[in-house]
This record gives structure tokens, C-alpha cells and sequence, in this order.
């Protein structure tokens, strides 16, 4: 009987649908077609969360970046973003509705560090010079974490979930690439239409190889370990497939960060075979980068010879990387980093207030320093670097905040890879290898304010404390 009531109810429902639409088409009301899908993804949202994030997983990489320049406030990247803030909603709904907060989640270093860095963005964003902006990006940021993140951790203490998530988002993946191939070779696949190819998935080629290079680690490390995991032969020769195929795809992006990214990856992955501690690692980068510090102006001279400008040819736009002294996209990135390094001398606790910098460099570049592509507009890009933002826009704290993240999530890594064993070993190398692309790539870009990028971002570093939590008694009898 209730069965047969369901089924009616949802005849019901059906029917009443396919006359509100019919009469929005026929009265030509077209905005207002939008309600019947907003309804559904209320119900779903309420009903089935879980489904909605699998859902998100396979949308997020095509969906639709909307700005209306009639209304600066209409930035809005759909069908995602409405379904994130419905999910964020219904979370804080619950958490008040329940009264209780469960604090395993915080056992993990990850989460309070999180949690650190969102409170200090809080403070920064109260001082802000652009309250407003500040407000917004705060807000956006704790949807972001709250949802892909901290609701995650609960689901992805089940591997299965882990794994579907993956392949969702590794799927939806390979559909913006075949897309985006597809318009690229419309016009021979040169680097000038490499620029736009993604469009209107994505707005620019950065973004879209930082997005499809956080699934190229998987994509490995499923098509090695693929048998532990349960997949047949067939299945391992598709992730080799894919894996082929995204790397070519990043090479044809025209991306340089991106293709350094994904050779730090892999090359990390080797270097976890030997299982190396990470404080080892950790001193040798310190060693590397005090020599770097002084050895700073034979390095600038040697890089001032490099004439190698941005090109069709991928040989010469590689070794376009050192080219300081002619490359416009490279001149450019040390103008906007110079203008950060200024704001901070001027605002150097507090910073600037979050999401403010693309709105306030303009005033600190210097004439001599200002490239072809310069604008003081702040319509052609941010600061260029994950790294530097914080440090202009929170201060010296929000930085330092920042680079114990990268650090915490490296050292849970590399801990992972010494202690734990099968699938989850597995599925933290995943993650870990695709979080190091962006943590590499984010030295010469930021995008981790748009959803592209802090979907995976946030999923992935939620995997790593999933499996954190569930295994770290496996642990604690492990560590040495």
C-alpha cells in the first residue's frame, strides 16, 4: 500500500511539473523553469546529502562559471555552487537543530589548523579594507570547508565512497578534456587557442590543467595498485588509458606550472618508495632554498640570459619558465608578486583583508615593473601565487598558517605511506600525490577561491583525515 501511494505521489509530482513547465514555455517565463529543478535539488539535498556531494563530484569540473556585468554581485557557477550553499544551510540547520558537535574530527591536526586558519581570516576579514569583498570570500570559503571537507570526513570513512567519488569526479574529468581537445584542434592546436578552448567550463588554461592534474596522480596510482584495489585487468589497462590521455592533455594546455606540478607528483612517488621520512625531505628543501637565498644574483644573472619566450613549440615554451627578462607572462607574475611583497611591508599582521588583493595591487606597481599585460584594473588575473596571497591579505600569520597546512597534509602523507598498508594506503597515496599538483602549481597561480579547484582540494585533503581517523590506532602500534 505504501508503495503504491509512493508511485502515485510521484505521478503526481511528475504531472504537476510537466504543466508548470508547459506554461513557463508557453507564457515565455523561461527564468522561472529554474524552480522545479530548485525544488528537486532541495529534496534531494535534505533526503540524500551523499548523493548530492556524488553528484557535485561529477558536475563540479563542468560546471558553468556565470558573471553578469550588468550585476557585479551575480558571480555565480552553476548547477554547483546553489547546491553547495543548500548543503552548507542544511548543516548549520542540523548542527543547531541537534545541539551537538562531534569533535572526533578534530583529532586530526589537519582540521584544527583548518579551523585556525578560517578563525584568522575571520579577525583579518573584520579589518579589512574592503569589508564587503572580505565578508564574501569568507563566506564562500566556509561552504567550501564545511562541506567538502568536514561533511566528507563522515562519509569517506567508508572506502567504497572514497572510490566512487574519485571516479565520479575522474569521469567528469575526461568529459571536459575531450571537449576542450575537441575546440583546441578546431583551430590546430596552438598555443594561442589552447587559452580558450575550456570555454565556458572554465575561464582560462591554468585553471583548467591545476583541475585536471589533481586526477593524473589517481589515475597512476590506480592503474599500479589497481589489482589491490579489486579492478580487473581491463579496468587497470583503462586507468594506463586515461593516464596517458591527461597528461597529453595538460602538455596541450600550454600550462607551465601545471606541467611541473605533475613531474613533482610523480617524482614524490618514487621517492615514497624508499619510504623516506619526510623530516629528511623537509631538511633537504630548507638546504635548497637557504642556497637558493644565497646564491640569488648569480641565479638572476644566469636566467637573464634565457631568451626562450612563450611559443608554440612545447621545448621552447618549457624553457620559457626562466626566461626573466622578456617573457611577458613571467614579468608579469614578478610585478604582482612585488606588489604583494609591498602590501605586506605596509599592513604586515593584519594584511589587507581576504579576497582584496586583486583590488588593492594596482596602486603598489611600480612604472619600470609594469609589463604589456599590466593593469591596475584587476580583471587579468590575481596574485599568481597561493603562497603570497595570504601574506598580503592576513599577514604574516594567515602565511604562516597557509605553509603549516601544505606542511601538515605532506608529513600526513608521507606518515601514511610508512604505517599503513592495502586499500587505504592506496587511496592516501591518491590523494595525497593529486593534493602535492596543486600544492606545486600554487607557487605560480591561486585559484583555490573558485570551485574547480577547491572541490578536489578540500575532498582530497578530507580522504587523508577519513583515513586518518579510522586507521590511526594501525598507526600508533606502527610508529617508530
Amino acid at each position: 500500500m505504501n508503495t503504491w501511494f509512493d508511485t502515485k505521489r510521484l505521478y503526481v509530482a511528475a504531472f504537476c511539473c510537466f504543466v508548470y513547465c508547459f506554461f513557463c514555455i508557453y507564457s515565455e517565463l523561461y527564468p522561472l523553469l529554474i524552480l522545479p529543478f530548485g525544488l528537486f535539488a532541495l529534496w534531494s539535498t535534505i533526503n540524500s546529502p551523499k548523493h548530492t556531494l556524488y553528484f557535485l563530484a561529477f558536475a563540479t569540473p563542468l560546471s558553468v562559471h556565470l558573471v553578469d556585468e550588468r550585476y557585479s554581485s551575480i558571480n555565480l557557477s552553476l548547477p554547483t555552487e546553489p547546491l553547495i550553499i543548500l548543503i552548507f544551510i542544511g548543516v548549520l540547520l542540523k548542527l543547531v537543530a541537534s545541539k551537538r558537535i562531534y569533535f572526533e574530527n578534530f583529532r586530526v591536526a589537519l582540521s584544527i589548523l583548518l579551523l585556525v586558519d578560517f578563525g584568522w581570516l575571520v579577525i583579518t576579514a573584520i579589518n579589512s579594507s574592503m569589508p564587503l569583498i572580505s565578508s564574501k570570500y569568507v563566506l564562500m570559503k566556509s561552504w567550501y570547508i564545511i562541506v567538502f571537507y568536514f561533511l566528507l570526513v563522515k562519509y569517506f570513512k567508508s572506502n567504497e565512497v572514497i572510490k566512487k567519488f574519485l571516479w565520479l569526479f575522474i569521469s567528469s574529468v575526461c568529459v571536459l578534456v575531450v571537449y576542450t581537445l575537441w575546440q583546441h584542434g578546431q583551430e590546430g592546436f596552438g598555443r594561442a587557442a589552447a587559452y580558450t578552448a575550456m570555454r565556458p567550463f572554465l575561464p582560462d588554461h591554468g585553471m583548467y590543467a591545476a583541475c585536471i592534474s589533481f586526477a593524473i596522480p589517481v589515475l597512476f596510482v590506480f592503474a599500479i595498485y589497481g589489482k589491490k584495489l579489486g579492478y580487473n585487468f581491463f579496468l587497470r589497462l583503462v586507468c594506463w588509458c586515461l593516464f596517458i590521455f591527461l597528461v597529453g592533455a595538460v602538455a596541450l594546455s600550454f600550462t607551465r606550472a601545471s606541467w611541473v606540478s605533475v613531474a613533482v607528483s610523480l617524482l614524490l612517488y618514487f621517492i615514497l618508495l624508499f619510504k623516506v621520512h619526510f623530516k629528511y625531505i623537509l631538511l633537504l628543501v630548507s638546504i635548497f632554498l637557504i642556497a637558493l637565498f644565497i646564491n640569488l644574483d648569480d641565479i638572476q644573472t644566469n636566467l637573464s640570459r634565457n631568451k626562450k619566450e612563450s611559443d608554440d613549440n612545447i621545448e621552447n615554451h618549457l624553457q620559457s619558465v626562466g626566461n626573466v627578462t622578456s617573457d611577458p607572462s613571467n614579468l608579469e607574475r614578478f610585478n604582482r608578486w612585488s606588489c604583494a611583497i609591498r602590501m605586506f611591508e605596509q599592513k604586515p599582521i593584519m594584511g589587507w583583508g581576504p579576497g582584496t588583493y586583486t583590488f588593492q595591487y594596482g596602486q603598489f606597481q611600480l612604472p619600470h615593473q609594469m609589463t604589456i599585460i599590466s593593469t591596475n584594473a584587476g580583471k587579468l588575473g590575481g596574485i599568481h601565487s597561493e603562497y603570497l596571497r595570504p601574506l598580503a591579505e592576513s599577514g604574516l600569520i594567515g602565511a604562516l598558517l597557509y605553509l603549516l597546512i601544505v606542511l601538515f597534509v605532506s608529513h600526513l602523507g608521507f606518515k601514511h605511506q610508512r604505517v599503513l598498508y592495502g586499500m587505504p594506503k592506496i587511496l592516501s597515496l591518491a590523494a595525497f600525490l593529486g593534493l602535492i599538483t596543486y600544492f606545486a602549481h600554487a607557487l605560480l597561480n591561486n585559484y583555490s577561491e573558485f570551485d574547480k579547484i577547491a572541490v578536489p582540494l578540500y575532498s582530497f585533503m578530507a580522504i587523508m583525515t577519513a583515513i586518518d581517523l579510522k586507521y590511526k590506532n594501525v598507526e600508533e602500534d606502527h610508529q617508530e
